[in-house]
């Protein structure tokens, strides 16, 4: 039998197991064995599939674990210090592209090597951009690629369903091929081993949200250290975890103008596919604060609301790239009637 499969098979089997000592309880278990699922078939596409997710020199990425900011369309490419690259953009409809470059830390996560970012103040008139990536790069304008750089990474910042995202088109880099290593055994060995390495990272990141019950913090610098997205957003985690009838609420306080947002997730931090708040869709009390209800059973007429599809447990993360008061939270329940 193949080594490749042999590796998978023990990968998914540990990485069940370890999802399954976290469940507090048989439903949780149950979507906590979805997210084993995913996690294995988001390694499986990139490995066995990765030509079918790539246009212009870029590689569509799978979020599915680790609290994906459903606000982002995000891009990658490999590189290396040898190479010469170069990213061209149109900025359309989108706010903002921020284009950051990364190691690979002892987990296997990303580690930011370098970063910037375009917006509208930062493109040509017709929103164009470009940036050069390479060895000596910063010296005119680009980003240097260090000798531990091996990853390209471009979110994209698109709330507008009516406008087109950001054109984006990345030369210098290699084709990605219909298998990542060149051969079956070893690519099933990089998705194993992957499959257990996020699986564990991400587990601190539940078990963080169960330590913030009710409540939302800055996130742990030994969480945020090993997993690094933009460098010029603030994190802030939390968790949820209410008795019938009850709800959270999350106050904003009044922000600069920028981005925020608010997003809740399932208790394995995958996204509910269910809207937040952000600055976009808000609706400030008269002080220009935000209030938001979180829960599974929210009252009627509430103007921002997480509705968490019957989930009494979970998690969510709020980003600010704006200067700002940090949010706060507290738990409501409804009023009994005498």
């Amino acid at each position: 039998m193949s080594t490749g499969w042999d590796a998978l098979h023990a990968a998914a089997a540990e990485a069940r197991a370890m999802v399954a000592a976290h469940a507090p309880g048989p439903d949780v278990a149950a979507e906590g064995e979805a997210y084993v699922a995913r996690v294995m078939a988001a390694g499986l596409g990139g490995s066995m599939l990765g030509h079918l997710f790539s246009s212009d020199g870029l590689s569509r990425a799978l979020p599915c674990h680790g609290g994906p900011n459903p606000d982002y369309i995000m891009r990658f490419a490999p590189v290396q210090a040898t190479g010469s690259y170069r990213l061209e953009g149109q900025l359309n409809g989108s706010e903002r592209v921020g284009v950051g470059l990364y190691a690979y830390g002892p987990t296997g996560a990303p580690v930011l090597t370098a970063y910037s970012a375009f917006q509208a103040g930062d493109c040509a008139s017709d929103g164009s951009f470009a940036i050069d990536l390479a060895a000596s790069a910063a010296s005119r304008g680009g980003l240097d690629i260090d000798p531990s750089t091996r990853l390209m990474l471009v979110r994209v910042l698109h709330r507008d369903p009516t406008s087109d995202p950001a054109r984006l088109c990345f030369t210098g880099g290699t084709s990605p091929t219909g298998l990542a290593t060149g051969a079956p055994d070893a690519a099933l060995s990089l998705v194993a081993r992957s499959l257990t390495n996020n699986v564990r990272e991400y587990l601190k990141w539940t078990e963080a949200a169960r330590e913030l019950a009710n409540r939302i913090d800055v996130a742990p610098a030994e969480l945020t250290a090993t997993v690094q997205g933009d460098p010029d957003t603030r994190y802030f985690l939390g968790g949820f975890d209410l008795a019938d009838g009850e709800w959270l609420e999350v106050t904003i306080p009044q922000q600069s103008a920028g981005y925020w947002s608010l997003h809740a997730y399932s208790y394995w931090y995958e996204h509910l596919q269910t809207p937040g708040v952000h600055d976009r869709n808000a609706r400030a009390d008269e002080a220009g604060d935000t209030v938001i209800l979180v829960g599974p059973d929210l009252p009627a007429g509430a103007p921002n609301i997480i509705d968490t599809r019957g989930r009494t447990r979970g998690a969510f993360v709020c980003r600010m790239i704006t200067e700002g008061g940090a949010p706060t939270s507290v738990v409501r329940s409804r009023t009994p009637v005498s």
